[in-house]
């Protein structure tokens, strides 16, 4: 055996050695590493000197999933620790909280704050690694919230989906149209107003638009009547007219999803009604948003999270802290919660157009030093941590009395 290959492993022994000599806060604990068909789980018992290893391989199918949760039950086993990226976890999570009236501890694990030993890499010691941190009390939990809010979470984050997609139906019509000579949108806002529709729907029957269909439908827009004729003078052949025809066929459906999906939207929220109608007062936000956030925070984030500045870290609205030697290196923002960082960044750039308001001044007085876009992470983070202080006191947003000289 090569000698780094030798120096690599006597590291490793070492390690775990070192791990077997720490204190344990935990009898009998259980890791659990998952993937898209397999989990390997390993439960490790003892209180001093090395643990004993109980290890086992499951399926992720239902019925796999039941025989692990009888596995753990049978062994005596309340506290388990799981590994995973992507969605496999959450299937894993939900079999188990069946057992919640006797677990001591479910923890979902970050990969990237528990770091395999050189020369562990194999599943099973993956699984038994796990166990025997969360043994010791090294691991650091996830934030998971209860079954009710990932309900909301999903239907959310569909929600948005739908919406993305049709925004890309509509720019492909915007581009037929300006592919055809159509120019509705040089002289409409936009062109899927009741008027712009109106004169759509006239092009998807007839292939053209006449005259009188824009003097019928044109009747509160800043543009005359000549330009609007102007705009929309020319005709569509009937391969093109079928075309067209599927393209707002594709916007009504969305429609059609994004009212359905919202609806049960509303339904979820109910339980948590008056948390959004505190977040909806906060200026920027509205109860799409509202809901937004509270499906990705929870109705009560405190119990969570032990400061607002946390649920800030967590969220990624806070610069990094990478110094050394007296010297920054960067100040960039953390990942963080992808969702929660849009959805705040959108209410900022909502709250800093009330006028009058603390967001207002304080932006426009420092995004000339500071940059437009650091400025409004900076109004993302004090919205975050206003949301925390409401749902924590449980009282509406109150703008604060400007002082008079």
């Amino acid at each position: 055996m090569p000698d780094s290959a030798k120096a690599k492993q006597k590291n490793c022994v070492d390690e775990w050695i070192e791990l077997d000599n720490m204190e344990s806060i935990l009898y009998c604990c259980a890791g659990l590493d998952i993937h898209k068909d397999i989990i390997e789980a390993c439960i490790v018992r003892g209180i001093t000197g090395k643990p004993e290893a109980k290890r086992n391989t499951f399926g992720t199918t239902q019925k796999e999933l039941q025989r692990l949760v009888e596995w753990l039950s049978e062994s005596g086993c309340y506290s388990v620790a799981m590994e995973s990226t992507g969605v496999y976890w959450k299937p894993v999570f939900e079999a188990i909280e069946v057992m919640s009236e006797y677990l001591e501890n479910i923890w979902v694990v970050n990969p990237q704050h528990m770091k395999n030993l050189p020369g562990r890499k194999t599943d099973v010691k993956d699984a038994e690694w796990i166990a025997r941190m969360l043994k010791v009390g090294l691991l650091e939990k996830s934030f998971v919230p209860e079954i009710a809010i990932r309900d909301l979470r999903e239907c959310v984050r569909l929600h948005r989906i739908f919406v993305q997609e049709q925004s890309r139906y509509k720019n492909r019509v915007e581009k037929f149209l300006q592919a055809h000579g159509f120019k509705l949108s040089s002289v409409m806002k936009d062109i899927f107003c009741v008027s712009g529709r109106a004169l759509m729907d006239k092009l998807r029957d007839n292939g053209r638009i006449t005259e009188q269909d824009v003097y019928q439908n044109c009747g509160k827009l800043r543009s005359s009547f000549e330009d609007i004729i102007a705009a929309v003078c020319g005709e569509i052949n009937n391969a093109e007219q079928r075309l067209f025809k599927q393209l707002l066929h594709k916007i009504d459906s969305c429609q059609e999803d994004i009212d359905s999906i919202f609806s049960d939207m509303l339904l979820l929220i109910q339980p948590y009604q008056e948390q959004a109608d505190i977040i909806d007062s906060i200026p920027g936000f509205d109860m799409l948003s509202a809901i937004a956030i509270i499906s990705e925070i929870s109705a009560a984030p405190q119990e969570h999270f032990s400061s607002s500045e946390k649920l800030c870290s967590w969220a990624g609205v806070i610069p990094r802290n990478d110094e050394s030697a007296q010297k920054i290196k960067s100040r960039k923002i953390m990942p963080g919660n992808s969702y929660v960082k849009s959805i705040l960044c959108q209410a900022a750039w909502a709250a800093v157009k009330v006028r009058n308001s603390p967001f207002h001044d304080w932006f426009w007085s420092h995004q000339g030093k500071l940059g437009r876009k650091k400025a409004i992470i900076a109004v993302a983070r004090k919205l975050l941590t206003l949301i925390y202080i409401l749902l924590d006191t449980g009282q509406l947003y109150r703008p604060p009395e400007k002082q008079t000289k």
